[in-house]
């Protein structure tokens, strides 16, 4: 379970999403990936350890993780768990009409939390993830059925404060512009000024639909690109920072950690992937 290269996990030419199967009777070491990545629990129980703390794991249990999050499993008993890897580029592209879908949108943004599945969608999922393990096309319906499921759980609790219309289209056109460009310095006038709406409305609308504001999703994207250079080059630490929009290296080190719960340094030493053998 410790590929953390996309290189690694996706086939060249194909959509970039790979669904797995994975019993665990032992702990599962915290490691990292630079892709997205859907764990639903079909059976046993378990603790997962991430960022943001340790959550108990049982049957119909889905956590998501976005590019850069760490995460590992403690007491595993009778675990078995589905994971479902996607590149974050299909929901710019192929997948992009789900983010106007308000419940799967705030979804996408969630990191590292634990929903969970009622017994109506888990019995969808357990249907679609065990063929999903065999085909490609499979794995998308596997990937639409569990994103489904999931998304109709934060509905449940009331999950976002949006209207029926879906995303607004000032916030998806933001989200788009700020995934484009991450190294831009950019504020939330300049984003406002280009959905045509006024920076108050924006900043409001956005956090209420997503749950994180412009700002905090714009660190978010370079915490990730951060994580993605610190695994898979060599390159200097400042340099990295430099690289996806933070001249500061105090700075950059304040906002990794904000998101991984480590430094820059400290999150190579411990996920970096290990050269590939001559």
């Amino acid at each position: 379970m410790h590929r953390v290269r996309r290189d690694d996990v996706f086939t060249p030419d194909r959509p970039p999403v790979v669904a797995e199967r994975h019993e665990l009777a032992a702990d599962n070491s915290a490691h990292s990936h630079d892709f997205l990545e859907l764990a639903v629990v079909t059976r046993g129980t378990a603790t997962h350890v991430s960022a943001i703390g340790e959550q108990e794991l049982s049957r119909g249990s889905v956590a998501l993780l976005r590019p850069g999050d760490w995460h590992g499993y403690h007491d595993c008993r009778g675990l078995v768990v589905h994971n479902v890897y996607v590149g974050p580029e299909m929901f710019q592209r192929e997948l992009a009409w789900l983010r106007a879908e308000p419940h799967i949108g705030r979804l996408l943004h969630r990191s590292g939390h634990v929903s969970r599945l009622d017994d109506g969608a888990l019995a969808v999922v357990e249907a679609a993830l065990p063929a999903a393990v065999g085909g490609h096309i499979t794995q998308v319906g596997a990937l639409l059925c569990l994103l489904g499921g999931a998304a109709a759980s934060l509905a449940s609790l009331g999950e976002p404060a949006a209207g029926s219309a879906g995303t607004h289209p000032a916030v998806l056109l933001a989200v788009r512009e700020l995934e484009g460009d991450p190294r831009r310095d950019w504020s939330v006038d300049d984003l406002a000024a280009l959905a045509r709406v006024s920076a108050a409305h924006l900043a409001r609308t956005f956090t209420a639909q997503l749950g994180i504001s412009p700002m905090a999703y714009l660190n978010r994207l370079r915490a990730e690109r951060a994580a993605a250079l610190l695994i898979e080059t060599d390159l200097p630490v400042a340099a990295i920072g430099r690289q996806v929009g933070w001249s500061d290296p105090n700075y950059a080190s304040r906002r990794f950690r904000q998101f991984f719960a480590m430094s820059p340094s400290g999150y190579r030493a411990r996920f970096s992937a290990p050269a590939p053998a001559p």
